[in-house]
């Protein structure tokens, strides 16, 4: 992953500009393109992932995972937040990161990670992948509420490139344990560092408002909470929503 790098200094979208070099067939498997200012970013549920020019990393990488099934596209999802959070981790005590189903990055109760995965299927199988990573680093004014920073948790600057290639490691790492379909090491994994798993929240879905325990992620990632009269619901993507 890497060797082929495509650095802008401005865009849209590095997941936008990945998707027409592919159509072009101008993209080698593990090709990388990274901005230092991504102006229209997009981030989960439709929202936009906007990040000041020059202070975090926003980049995407292009995969051919063939040899997922498109029932298996969360494996993706796994395989890139549990290598976030080994990156993140190496900084601080590694108790305070924790994976946000489906995919955020959470340090001390906070965003610090976005991933956005597009797929193409072909023939029942994932033909192609972008995995676009938006990570906090060195932003330090103007984050959300809910959001914070690498440098604003650790009180210093990092540098882009030194964590970029540290990510880049990890993600060639898992998804070659992803390669060799060893799925159950992955899955426990990632649920083992699953935020709230096994805690009392306040979730809201399509019925209303409740308390409810994370108890597990099914394979193909539908997330099972258990509610406070002790019955299991699951849920898709974008049906249910941690309030707090």
């Amino acid at each position: 992953m890497g060797k082929q790098l495509v650095s802008l200094p401005s865009c849209h979208s590095t997941n936008d500009v990945m998707a027409q070099m592919s159509a072009k067939n101008q993209l080698h498997e593990g090709a990388i393109i990274i901005t230092k200012h991504q102006t229209k970013g997009k981030g989960q549920r439709g929202n936009e992932w906007n990040s000041p020019a020059g202070q975090n990393l926003t980049f995407s990488i292009f995969l051919r995972p063939r040899f997922l099934k498109a029932t298996q596209q969360f494996e993706l999802n796994r395989m890139v937040s549990l290598s976030l959070l080994d990156v993140v981790k190496n900084f601080k005590d590694e108790s305070r990161v924790f994976v946000k189903w489906p995919n955020d990055l959470i340090l001390n109760k906070k965003k610090v990670a976005g991933i956005l995965i597009e797929n193409s299927i072909s023939q029942n199988a994932i033909s192609e992948s972008i995995v676009g990573i938006g990570l906090n680093v060195n932003q330090t004014e103007n984050l959300l509420p809910t959001a914070t920073s690498l440098q604003q948790q650790f009180n210093k600057e990092f540098e882009l490139e030194k964590i970029l290639l540290d990510i880049v490691q990890r993600l060639e790492h898992y998804y070659l344990i992803m390669r060799s379909q060893d799925f159950r090491f992955i899955h426990e994994l990632y649920e083992s560092k699953l935020y709230l798993k096994d805690k009392v929240a306040y979730y809201e879905d399509g019925i209303g408002k409740f308390n409810g325990i994370i108890r597990k992620v099914y394979p193909d990632g539908v997330l099972e909470i258990e509610d406070e009269g002790g019955i299991y619901k699951k849920y898709q993507f974008k049906e249910v929503r941690l309030l707090s």
